[in-house]
């Protein structure tokens, strides 16, 4: 057992630290916050984009690993419980303020939601590989992007498509092909077909 009373918090080893943090020390609480905020909101940033929300996010996180510091397991790695919280918040902020930009990677982030013994660096080539997925669809031309998401994103028929761009059926279906064969090169070429799987339902 720790003796907090002798030992300061600044003194201790990550796991000692823990196991102050499931006797409710809220010093070295303090000291684990100062380690991964910047990590947490650098995570949680990358998907949401916005910089008061993803400090609103940062702080629920925390809140949440001190309502339940005493399922912290000091023997398994705290990255990983760490940012399986730090994802679930994200995926439930997104759930309940989502837009239709945002739609699609919800959808993403279901299938591949990670068990609560993932690592840190799982969700964080998790997001890389969604952040690739942006880049893709970044590389189309406007009028290509404009119809793939409201295709793929939106749930979008090609009719429903076109009566809402005011394009022939057949326009659609031609932005639509040229769209989906750019991004399977952009995938090919960047020599990533790990996310063609990852992605093969909008594909």
């Amino acid at each position: 057992m720790v003796e907090r009373e002798t030992v300061p918090a600044y003194m201790l080893n990550e796991r000692d630290l823990l196991l102050c943090i499931k006797n409710a020390d809220q010093q070295a609480f303090k000291q684990v916050f100062d380690a991964y905020v910047r990590k947490v909101y650098q995570f949680v940033y990358g998907y949401i984009k916005d910089r008061a929300d993803s400090e609103d996010i940062v702080q629920v996180v925390f809140q949440k690993v001190w309502i339940n510091r005493e399922t912290i397991n000091v023997d398994k790695s705290f990255s990983g419980f760490l940012f399986t919280i730090a994802y679930r918040t994200v995926i439930d902020h997104i759930r309940h303020n989502k837009s239709r930009k945002q739609f699609g990677i919800v959808r993403f982030m279901n299938n591949v939601e990670p068990s609560s013994d993932d690592t840190a660096d799982y969700l964080l080539v998790h997001h890389q590989l969604e952040s690739k997925y942006q880049d893709a669809i970044n590389s189309l031309t406007p009028k290509r992007r404009e119809i793939f998401l409201l295709s793929r994103h939106e749930g979008l028929s090609n009719r429903e498509i076109a009566n809402r761009l005011q394009l022939s059926i057949k326009t659609v279906e031609n932005h639509m092909t040229a769209a989906l064969f750019t991004l399977r090169g952009f995938f090919k070429k960047a020599e990533i077909g790990v996310l063609i799987l990852c992605f093969s339902f909008l594909l």
